[in-house]
């Protein structure tokens, strides 16, 4: 009798744990999702669109940008030490919006569907913040880390982080998209940035570590150098005989070039904060 009572209670522990695994709620898993603009972002000027206005973290209303980064048509070199006329090759988001007070620190994922490797991506962009905070003589965008948790791309309103990852961007001709949340109105000495997030396309572009450039591939260190720019309130320049400049807005598979800042780029952005 007792060999039939536990039997009867092993049987009965089995199939309660049979009916919970067959009615416990799945296990949630993330995705990171795919980017698109808002459908209710204006474009304002080349590849530049207005999201509009929000609230930031302690309520104050701002303002945010996006910037596209489209592969495009290979330009006329041109000297950048020497200027076309009427053109400096270097332009701000806005006059005055930079970056104020102590710098914010950064987040990344590196998962992606290109089988880069995450800590040649997270070091790369921490050299290429570098770049650009050497050239502006001041700490700008502060330390990085990197995470596996989902990220995405503040479109409506800033969240308080800043963020970079991977994603399919929907716009086929886009390989990046950096955006700028800050105060762009009013008087230039009040005008600051806030946040910036960063998605780099890995769907419809492939991308390159190696030290030189791969033909069919975009080149990371090429790409982010530009971007981050824009991070750190720098425009695209669009004039042809700009086009060796790293903020020039186009970009081509297996190009480097736009991995050093050159003289217009360093003379911009040293101004912005001097």
């Amino acid at each position: 009798m007792k060999n039939k009572l536990s039997i009867l209670v092993l049987s009965l522990s089995f199939l309660f744990l049979v009916v919970s695994v067959a009615f416990a709620k799945p296990r949630e898993v993330k995705e990171k999702k795919g980017f698109s603009l808002p459908p209710t972002a204006i474009q304002v000027s080349d590849d530049v669109y207005y999201l509009g206005k929000s609230k930031d973290v302690n309520g104050k209303e701002v303002e945010g940008f996006a910037f596209i980064r489209r592969k495009g048509p290979e330009a006329k070199g041109g000297n950048p030490a020497k200027s076309p006329k009427g053109s400096s090759c270097y332009g701000f988001l806005a006059k005055g919006a930079k970056w104020k007070g102590i710098p914010e620190d950064w987040i990344v994922n590196p998962a992606n569907t290109r089988a880069l490797d995450g800590s040649f991506v997270f070091g790369s962009l921490g050299a290429d913040i570098s770049k650009w905070e050497a050239a502006a003589g001041k700490d700008i965008l502060g330390q990085g880390s990197s995470t596996d948790k989902v990220l995405e791309a503040d479109t409506t309103s800033p969240d308080g982080e800043n963020e970079v990852y991977f994603a399919d961007i929907k716009d086929s001709d886009t390989i990046a998209v950096t955006i700028i949340w800050g105060y762009f109105s009013g008087p230039p000495q009040t005008r600051q940035l806030l946040e910036w997030d960063q998605v780099y396309d890995d769907v419809t572009f492939d991308w390159s570590l190696e030290t030189a450039g791969v033909t069919g591939k975009m080149d990371f260190e090429n790409i982010a150098t530009h971007e981050l720019g824009h991070s750190v309130g720098m425009n695209d320049i669009y004039t042809t005989g700009c086009s060796e400049v790293t903020m020039y807005g186009y970009a081509g598979y297996g190009e480097t070039k736009k991995r050093t800042l050159e003289i217009p780029d360093i003379t911009g952005v040293s101004k912005l904060y001097e």
